[in-house]
């Protein structure tokens, strides 16, 4: 749900040189142009041609660190914001750039501390206190992450998106009462409010006899996530109907809570009340002591999916999952904050006794030829076509390793053992500094540290995995 004030590029200040200050105003108005289109690549390639023109123009590195990052080249871009520093040692709005950027190559520390010098640039800037709370609760600082988007939110009240990471940040830390309340917030911002017109939306009134809508917002993960309290809902004597995208509709449908399910943009029939899915803490009065945990409330679907050949020697079939989005990993922009990469897990590849099978969808399949490890984890990606075929996968498995997505909700719903590694500011319903999960009994989390590369939280799983297969001996 985190997000992060959007970079535009801009026109900078002063002269770009003698000799040929018109020819590097003419090309630069030409990046500009190309950057505010959306053309990146040529954004970057007219932005290089100025500087060789004006090799002190701090400005034109920064907007080239903008549109470098924005065409997922974080690395390139925070060079690039280093050389505008070196020119402008006190330009907050690089200084949240460059933390912004370093938090995308998961330079954690690094990111809170240009995050700390744009604050110290800018103490009234909302833009460069919200930033930093961002950075804080990604290095697990929760009460810093509070403090600087309070004071963001007192320098610019109608900061919504600002007061929407508050309403997380005391999720994270397990203040679901107020947390849940002010996540109402995010109905003020663009696109997110799913509602229907001319449907109420139900206050938490009694519900037998009607028929309540719940309606589709964040991802496949949150859907799954928040669907057992459609049971909730059941008993309290409604007819529930989950609004839900085609991808979604098989799995849902199958759940015994579940009367109907909608489709976005589809017209609803004979519905009472609505309440968007996100809501339904609030509404229910959620907290961390009475949340419903019985699991599974999601089974798989029978027949129709991929069967796995799994080897009568096999001691452990394991799926693994190193993309949160359930696309899975995209060929160009940003790389998705928590995600790894295959060659991450490699210390768990040579591990003796398991049956590996990689859950990943979208490029981050190709991992799998581009490491040579096609004789050793076979590729499932290929029929999952939707989310019911992702959990008919995972009910055959054993085990579940993954980082925060789908696929962890899915397995954790399903009852299955799952094991999740996550950094210090990983998703709100996580919460802090646990192994365990409220949501899953069958879930155990593995938290690396800011500063840690994942093969360190690789290592801690490997140990508990050959700890399981010393146990089951």
């Amino acid at each position: 749900m985190a997000t992060q004030a959007k970079n535009k590029p801009h026109k900078p200040g002063g002269d770009h040189g003698r000799g040929g200050a018109d020819e590097a105003r003419r090309i630069y108005e030409l990046a500009l142009e190309h950057h505010r289109a959306g053309r990146l690549d040529a954004a970057v390639k007219e932005y290089a041609r100025v500087l060789r023109l004006t090799p002190d123009a701090a400005d034109v590195y920064n907007n080239l660190g903008v549109a470098l990052r924005s065409a997922g080249r974080p690395e390139a871009a925070v060079a690039c914001y280093r050389r505008s520093l070196g020119l402008r040692q006190n330009a907050a709005s690089v200084y949240t750039n460059l933390g912004n950027a370093l938090r995308d190559i998961g330079e954690i520390e690094r990111a809170v501390e240009a995050h700390r010098r744009a604050v110290k640039h800018a103490p009234k800037s909302a833009k460069a206190l919200f930033n930093a709370g961002l950075a804080f609760r990604a290095a697990g600082h929760g009460k810093a992450a509070l403090e600087h988007f309070t004071r963001a939110v007192q320098l610019e009240p109608t900061f919504a998106q600002c007061r929407l990471e508050h309403a997380v940040t005391l999720l994270q830390m397990g203040d679901w009462t107020r947390g849940f309340k002010e996540l109402e917030i995010r109905f003020s911002l663009p696109g997110r409010d799913p509602r229907r017109k001319d449907i109420p939306t139900w206050n938490g009134s009694a519900l037998k006899g009607r028929r309540i809508l719940v309606n589709y917002e964040e991802d496949e993960g949150t859907l799954v996530q928040m669907a057992r309290f459609a049971g909730v809902l059941k008993r309290n004597g409604a007819a529930v109907v989950m609004e839900c995208p085609p991808h979604l509709t098989h799995l849902v449908s199958n759940m015994a809570d579940v009367e109907a399910v909608l489709k976005p943009a589809a017209a609803p029939v004979n519905i009472d009340v609505q309440v968007p899915l996100m809501s339904l803490p609030a509404r229910l009065g959620t907290t961390l002591e009475n949340l419903p945990e019985d699991t599974p409330y999601i089974t798989a679907p029978k027949s129709g999916g991929l069967a796995l050949n799994i080897h009568p020697r096999t001691r452990l079939a394991v799926g693994l999952a190193w993309s949160g989005s359930w696309d899975g990993r995209k060929t160009q922009g940003p790389k998705r904050s928590g995600d790894m990469m295959l060659d991450d897990y490699s210390e768990l590849v040579g591990v003796p006794g398991l049956q590996l099978f990689a859950l990943e969808r979208g490029a981050g399949a190709g991992d799998i030829a581009r490491l040579g490890f096609q004789p050793l984890i076979e590729a499932t990606g290929h029929a999952i076509m939707d989310v019911a075929d992702m959990a008919g996968v995972i009910d055959q498995l054993d085990l579940v390793i993954t980082v925060d997505g789908a696929a962890a909700h899915i397995a954790g719903a399903l009852g299955k053992p799952v094991w999740m590694l996550v950094g210090p500011g990983a998703s709100w319903c996580w919460l802090l500094d646990r192994e365990d999960s409220p949501w899953y009994p069958s879930m155990r989390i593995f938290r690396k540290a800011a500063q840690d590369p994942w093969t360190a939280a690789v290592s801690q799983v490997r140990q508990a995995l050959m700890a399981v297969l010393k146990g089951a001996e």
